[in-house]
């Protein structure tokens, strides 16, 4: 399985932290893993959205996912089921903890691939998402710290 994980100190409310997140269209700015939104619906604390997304910075095919907010907890995010699960299975959290000076933001990313891409990827994804998940956390920062 490859995967990404990086923590970040933001002095912002985790409520304001994760509506952004559930602001897909304000989001993909800080996230170019999020290629162009063709469509999006919410309801309440869900979004579904469909969208072509970009790994190692390459354009994939379409994809439908669904992002579901845990009041100011924790987003998690899975696809809405497809032929692509016989490929890929994904799923990604933002998981938010009170701090003194504000709010640690954990984003992780796992992309567990059917083989035999399992062993051709695993490891150059984790590799790239070791630097990309950091460089996102650190541009959702700047965004709303700045």
């Amino acid at each position: 399985m490859a995967h990404g994980e990086a923590s970040v100190l933001i002095r912002r409310p985790a409520k304001e932290i994760l509506d952004f997140v559930m602001d897909l269209q304000r989001y993909r700015e800080v996230d170019d893993k999020i290629g162009p939104i063709r469509w999006l619906q919410r309801e309440g604390d869900t979004v579904t959205f469909r969208f072509r997304p970009r790994l190692l910075g390459l354009p994939g095919p379409s994809t439908t996912q669904r992002v579901v907010r845990t009041g100011d907890e924790r987003i998690d995010i899975t696809p809405v089921p497809s032929w692509q699960d016989r490929i890929l299975r994904f799923k990604g959290t933002f998981t938010c903890a009170d701090h003194p000076d504000g709010t640690v933001v954990t984003r992780r990313l796992d992309f567990d691939f059917s083989r035999p891409l399992a062993v051709a990827l695993d490891s150059v994804v984790t590799r790239w998402l070791g630097g990309d998940v950091p460089r996102e956390l650190a541009a959702v920062k700047a965004r709303l710290e700045g």
